[in-house]
């Protein structure tokens, strides 16, 4: 793992819009990739009251991806 490289995971809520009013808000995980303290990617995953394999394959498939860019490069 390299210090400059840091992933975040943070608890947020998407919200839709539609005509100017909030239509729909629902929740989801943000993986966020920093390097030097920089946001140089972000990947939301939505989290539903039922999730499906999908949901949690699309999650898992994030943060791998994500633990893995942290690691030093080759």
């Amino acid at each position: 793992m390299s210090a400059d490289r840091v992933v975040q995971l943070r608890w947020e809520f998407r919200h839709v819009a539609e005509d100017g009013r909030t239509a729909l808000s629902y929740p989801g995980i943000a993986v966020i990739r920093r390097r030097l303290g920089e946001i140089v990617d972000r990947t939301w995953v939505p989290v539903g009251e039922e999730p499906t394999f999908a949901d949690d394959e699309a999650l898992i498939a994030a943060l791998h991806a994500a633990w893995r860019w942290t690691g030093p490069a080759a």
